[in-house]
């Protein structure tokens, strides 16, 4: 009888070295994610890889799956196509269309490559988050319309129209590439995921005084760096003592370990002497400017603003918004937008531009005040 089954497996290391085993199936009949049969014994193994197996003819087929919904779907298609060869259905010898569980994982595996891993999380999520939605395998049976309406799907549970935007945009990102398209050729365009640019958000004077008073001195040093260098999260919380120079006062932001730079690149950030003394002031008790107390690196920015802000009282405090506050004050001091776009890292001067706005708002504002001011004056001379 010809083989009609197809069977999911993980691909794990076990204290046996790595194995493929059968997975766990829960009381919902379904696979327990992560959890793996090892010598009959349930083993979680949260970073093991999804293959599909299959038997075509004498041969043993292994087929790769990102993750355990892709494999299920995978196990399920294979069934199908096997049945369907065994009950004497001819499968068609034209070119088989793209599928999303098989174009998924390669252009995932080629975009890993070649990017970050944040931007490969983000790809790997936006595309499983669109697949479970759109519920569309074939890809050419996608239509803009689905994609319209995924985004308007974010939106209403609350995201972002910017995140909303850009999701969609990457899933025609991969349509695109997977079916060999020129770009501007995909069903949805950059027009297609336009929304309303908000103005760079930043602290105000009484803000940034209320801060730093509910700052214990470990807290004071981190949130200055962030304030007076502009430095983004990832690039302060990797920062290490042999890239700062305190007698030129400069900073390198650069790549290390699993560590790369937004855009690639190594640059030196200098720093006011108010931060260099701050800095001078830290033990050097790890390689990490800002550790724990176990010399590891520190990733806490986030939960420690948001309880310094809860504190103060201050509305709508995260980190990136001292970035943006430095950027402004920069330019309100007077520097040049290309070396502040270079201080921040930014590859586009339209970045820099944003914030112009707002660093201008004062000197506009007495501008304008002056002008209809004249415009009173002389309205009073005519009359009377």
């Amino acid at each position: 009888m010809a083989n009609r089954k197809a069977s999911l497996w993980l691909y794990c290391k076990t204290s046996a070295g790595w194995r493929y085993c059968k997975p766990v199936i829960g009381k919902n009949n379904k696979p327990k994610p992560g959890w793996a049969l090892v010598n009959s014994h349930e083993e979680h193994h949260p970073n093991a890889s999804y293959y599909v197996r299959h038997r075509d003819g004498a041969k043993t087929v292994w087929t790769k799956c990102s993750s355990l919904s892709m494999a299920t779907r995978m196990c399920e298609l294979r069934e199908s196509l096997l049945t369907a060869k065994a009950n004497g259905i001819k499968i068609q010898d034209d070119p088989p269309p793209l599928l999303m569980v098989y174009e998924m994982p390669r252009y995932l595996e080629e975009y890993r490559l070649v990017n970050r891993p944040r931007s490969h999380a983000l790809m790997k999520q936006t595309l499983e988050e669109f697949h479970a939605f759109c519920q569309t395998n074939i890809i050419s049976q996608i239509k803009r319309l689905h994609l319209l309406k995924y985004r308007q799907w974010l939106i209403d549970r609350k995201r972002s129209d910017r995140t909303a935007s850009n999701k969609m945009l990457r899933v025609g990102q991969f349509l695109r590439a997977v079916q060999k398209q020129k770009p501007g050729d995909g069903i949805v365009t950059e027009r297609d995921g336009k929304y309303e640019e908000k103005e760079p958000e930043v602290y105000t004077e009484d803000e940034l005084k209320k801060f730093f008073e509910h700052c214990n001195p470990f807290q004071y040093a981190v949130f200055k760096a962030y304030l007076m260098s502009g430095l983004r999260r990832k690039e302060l919380e990797n920062l290490t003592w042999d890239c700062v120079d305190l007698e030129a006062g400069t900073l390198r932001v650069e790549a290390k370990g699993d560590f790369m730079p937004k855009t690639w690149q190594q640059r030196t950030v200098e720093i006011p002497h108010e931060l260099v003394e701050i800095l001078k002031s830290l033990p050097r008790s790890s390689r990490y400017l800002f550790p724990t107390s176990t010399g590891h690196r520190w990733v806490h920015s986030w939960d420690d603003c948001q309880e310094i802000a809860a504190a103060a009282e201050i509305e709508n405090a995260y980190v990136h918004k001292f970035r943006g506050t430095c950027a402004t004050r920069l330019l309100h001091g007077g520097m040049d937008l290309k070396t502040v776009q270079r201080l921040m890292g930014w590859k586009s001067l339209e970045s820099a531009m944003r914030y112009l706005a707002k660093a201008q708002s004062d000197i506009v504002k007495a501008k304008v005040d002056a002008i209809w001011g004249k415009g009173k004056a002389l309205a009073k001379s005519t009359h009377s």
